[in-house]
């Protein structure tokens, strides 16, 4: 054994035998490299049609056609794919307060990324019908393309099935359901899990219940199955018993909107192809689709999988966010007629602060419930949070409006309300994260904290949540927001 005092002495030849070797790994590794690269130009040039990139991983720049810097995926509206936003305000505190400690939870869970709906999938396969249809044109450009837009030589074609979960959606639950089981050993809990009767959803449920539980999830705990129709009733989908409502309650408004940003970037976009496709007659409607393609190719196959994504300025990017906002706040949120969107809410209200006001000694101490986007952006609007003063379908777009469907409701999105043991006077507090991130509960009406916490009796006594809390299902206040026959005043 070496003294540990004796100096290093250098095996000069073996030093110099290691260092030939290096070079000539490093010669070898450039020469592959380089043959790698000239195949794949005679590839590409041989084969047009050739996808190099098809069921590879991939991952392209995430910006669009004029910032290189600017995060896209974070501003597919409801369509996004998971992320962390910012605290709402920024200026909350990340975490729990000092000396508190979280004694109980209730989740609801949106489902994960998912497939189109078949009324979406048919604006995207409208465009691809265009494409193949002029497939001569798109092979064979008549000057340089725009890089972006070099994918069109080799042909495009639309590829996705109908509403199913896809395989970044069954990620975002399974690490979910391991993230918390870590985050929370405290919380372990063996209870029923609650899923709306949607196959994405309970597919969702059971992807978390692998993350949590492990492989013996169905053996640990229940999956119950909350039946998704008009006469069910759920706080999941409370807008499934409500006769007024209705899935196109927001298209005038979305159709206002589509009428002032689509017509713009399809002028745009025929002019930069005018030159390499002359005659090329791309409508708003194909605009539509490929921003559906970039936020669904995305959705099926990760974050850099669709070239649509890149083809856009970034202030198209954030006219369609706008697009989507208005669509999920008018039909399950603040543009709902009347008083319906904290009326339909209310029963998420109802079920949270019934199950964290009951006593900590209570054996369930977390709640695991799976729904949708409209379930979490009816909770927001029942609780008065997320609230602009005016949102007009027509814009101008406020920058720094509250609602962003993007940040409370993507795929995989999630509201986790904790209660809270504190020291002090205000010994139980409750705290709302949404995504991870710190949400003021302040807006109800309670007085909140640099975290956004407030006293759980604070907040229990406040006037958004006794509103909520004193509705039920089948009562006048709910029939004024649902009967049919109800007028507006």
């Amino acid at each position: 054994m070496m003294d540990e005092k004796q100096p290093f002495q250098v095996d000069r030849d073996a030093h110099n035998r290691a260092s030939r070797q290096r070079n000539g790994s490093r010669r070898w590794s450039l020469a592959i490299l380089l043959g790698c690269l000239i195949a794949t130009s005679f590839l590409v040039s041989r084969f047009p049609g050739l996808d190099l990139t098809a069921g590879s991983n991939m991952i392209l720049p995430a910006a669009t056609v004029d910032d290189k810097s600017f995060q896209l995926y974070r501003h597919l509206g409801h369509r996004s794919p998971f992320f962390v936003p910012p605290n709402t305000p920024k200026s909350l505190k990340s975490g729990e307060p000092p000396g508190c400690s979280i004694s109980k939870a209730f989740l609801i869970h949106r489902h994960g990324s998912r497939y189109p709906h078949a009324e979406e999938l048919d604006v995207i396969q409208d465009l691809s019908s265009y494409i193949s249809n002029n497939s001569a044109l798109f092979a064979n450009p008549r000057a340089k393309l725009p890089g972006a837009w070099s994918f069109l030589v080799r042909g495009w074609a639309a590829n996705f099935r109908v509403d199913d979960l896809t395989a970044p959606g069954r990620k975002q639950l399974f690490d979910r359901g391991v993230a918390l089981r870590l985050h929370h050993p405290e919380l372990y809990t063996e209870a029923d899990v609650l899923a709306a009767d949607e196959d994405r959803v309970i597919e969702s449920a059971r992807w978390f219940m692998d993350g949590y539980y492990g492989r013996d999830g169905n053996a640990t705990a229940d999956l119950r199955i909350v039946g998704e129709n008009n006469e069910t009733v759920s706080w999941i989908t409370p807008h499934k018993t409500c006769e007024r409502w209705s899935d196109d309650v927001a298209d005038d408004a979305v159709a206002r909107w589509q009428a002032v940003y689509l017509p713009p970037i399809a002028k745009r976009v025929n002019a930069v192809l005018a030159g390499a496709y002359p005659g090329v007659r791309f409508t708003a409607a194909h605009v539509q689709a490929m921003l559906f393609d970039c936020a669904y190719g995305t959705s099926a196959r990760g974050i850099g999988s669709s070239p649509w994504c890149g083809v856009f300025r970034r202030a198209e990017i954030l006219d369609s966010e706008y697009e989507s906002d208005l669509r999920m706040r008018g039909f399950s949120g603040y543009g709902l007629p009347g008083d319906m969107g904290a009326v339909l809410g209310s029963m998420l209200v109802g079920n949270v602060t019934d199950f964290l006001r009951r006593d900590e000694d209570d054996t369930e101490k977390f709640s695991f419930n799976f729904g949708h986007d409209k379930t979490i952006a009816l909770g927001l609007t029942a609780l008065g949070l997320a609230a602009d003063k005016s949102y007009p379908p027509a814009g101008p777009v406020d920058p720094h409006r509250s609602w962003r469907a993007g940040r409370q409701m993507p795929f995989g999105g999630y509201m986790l309300f904790k209660r809270l043991e504190c020291g002090g006077k205000e010994k139980i507090r409750i705290q709302l994260t949404v995504n991870g991130a710190s949400f003021d509960v302040g807006p109800t009406g309670c007085r909140s904290d640099k975290y956004g916490s407030c006293a759980l009796e604070d907040f229990l006594s406040s006037n958004r949540v006794q509103a909520a809390i004193n509705v039920k299902h089948g009562d006048e206040r709910w029939k004024q927001a649902c009967s049919p026959d109800e007028e507006e005043n």
